[in-house]
């Protein structure tokens, strides 16, 4: 199995972990470090779904499946490997979060979406270090 390069993982987990404190710090007032974690949410989203198909391809019998699965079944997947705190319940709700941020803008959805990114954090750092893990093994 090839190594992983989770480089530019780690630096986008860390960018998104340093919105989301300036955003606490700043007592949720200022709307462009709102905009800027969920930003930076959408990226991390993004990134994760990337590297946690490319993991689950270096360790497939047949990597061209891992390429036909669904969102659904690659996490659900992730979770039963040890790789994902949760399953596709709670990732379906990040992927609404997502699709939600990015057709259009409403103020009242982005206040509701930076609440719960706390709790994406914590998915995707879980992510990193259980790849981390895998990856040294």
């Amino acid at each position: 199995m090839k190594k992983l390069d989770l480089t530019n993982f780690k630096k986008a987990i860390l960018s998104f972990k340093e919105m989301l404190d300036r955003h606490q710090r700043e007592n949720f007032e200022d709307d462009a470090v709102r905009d800027s974690c969920i930003q930076r949410f959408e990226y991390c989203y993004d990134y994760s779904k990337k590297i946690l198909k490319r993991y689950l391809k270096s360790i497939a019998d047949d990597p061209m499946e891992i390429d036909n699965e669904s969102l659904e079944n690659l996490i659900r997947d992730a979770y039963t490997k040890g790789l994902t705190k949760h399953s596709w319940d709670v990732w379906d709700e990040y992927r609404d979060n997502r699709n939600k941020t990015s057709h259009g803008y409403d103020q009242e959805i982005a206040i509701a979406i930076v609440e719960q990114l706390p709790a994406f954090y914590s998915e995707i750092e879980f992510l990193l270090e259980a790849l981390i893990s895998k990856d040294e093994t």
